[in-house]
């Protein structure tokens, strides 16, 4: 199909969440190509953010239209944080549900890119393909599971349900992820606790910027899995981040399960071979990952922590 006329032939391309940690990169990666007028969206001014729009506000959504008329929507702002989704379930299903109601309202005729999670999967086996039932453990994975449904409604849409995405981000930029909390930690001498138990497929934040980019060139659609190959426990992805960035073991420990967290999938681990195939791209193995990742970062202040 195809979305709302841009200028020419280069398509206009709307991101939500473009002051976020995933958001950011993309950002970069496809307005870098030349090949796309990228405009971004977040809650107030900053890097990468152009246009600034409360998305709970289907009157703010529709001012958005007014001034840009995009081909692609690619909707990644999101509330993630599953304790804080628990404590304030009104507000998160506000960010995540009623958001993307109105840009899927408002926004019908754009190829419409959603960015889930692979946390939809609950099984004992794991390696859950997008044919696996999704059930909702806690109220951040219920809302992303209902947001869900108003994207599947549309003609052309691509649904993304990613593992942890890890990468680095200015220390002034404040977002969180996997690789920036561990960096954090040990530069506050502060022992890192990750589960031994629970396993995943981390992917790097560049991994996931060139398949969004290679999916919308290609033009498909449909529910895709991102994760890497390997399936990995969150103790033994964190210790090989370290020993790469040399950064002192003793900051690293298992973690004791503690009853009292937010309920989470026991198995977290993905296949994401249908994207690979629909895309004819190789996700790099996780130590091909961090070894970009310190190659990219290595030079810079923030990463000089011992």
């Amino acid at each position: 199909m195809t979305g709302i006329s841009g200028t020419g032939d280069m398509k206009k391309i709307l991101i939500t969440g473009s002051s976020g940690f995933a958001g950011f990169k993309i950002y970069q990666v496809l307005k870098s190509t030349g090949n796309y007028e990228v405009k971004g969206t977040g809650r107030s001014h900053g890097e990468c953010v152009d246009i600034v729009a409360d998305l709970k506000d289907l009157q703010s959504v529709e001012n958005i239209r007014r001034h840009f008329s995009p081909d692609i929507v690619i909707h990644l702002a999101a509330m993630a944080r599953t304790d804080i989704c628990e404590k304030n379930k009104d507000e998160c299903y506000a960010a995540n549900v009623i958001s993307t109601r109105n840009l899927t309202e408002v926004f019908p005729e754009s190829r419409f890119i959603y960015f889930s999670t692979y946390a939809v999967y609950n099984t004992q086996e794991g390696n859950c393909d997008e044919s696996c039932t999704v059930i909702s453990t806690n109220h951040y994975i219920k809302t992303k599971i209902e947001a869900e449904k108003y994207v599947r409604v549309l003609e052309d849409y691509i649904i993304f349900r990613p593992s942890v995405i890890f990468g680095y981000m200015p220390l002034e930029i404040k977002t969180k992820n996997y690789f920036m909390q561990l960096l954090e930690m040990v530069k506050d001498k502060k022992v890192m606790r990750s589960p031994a138990d629970q396993f995943f497929n981390p992917v790097s934040v560049d991994t996931i910027s060139e398949i969004v980019r290679l999916s919308i060139d290609k033009g498909i659609s449909g529910v895709f899995n991102i994760g890497s190959n390997e399936n990995i426990s969150k103790y033994d992805f964190n210790r090989k981040v370290m020993e790469r960035f040399c950064f002192d073991l003793s900051y690293l420990e298992p973690a004791v399960p503690d009853p009292n967290t937010v309920k989470r999938p026991g198995n977290g681990t993905i296949s994401s071979q249908k994207i690979q195939s629909a895309i004819e791209y190789k996700i790099p193995d996780i130590s091909e990952m961090i070894d970009s990742l310190y190659d990219e970062v290595k030079d810079n202040d923030d990463i000089l922590v011992m």
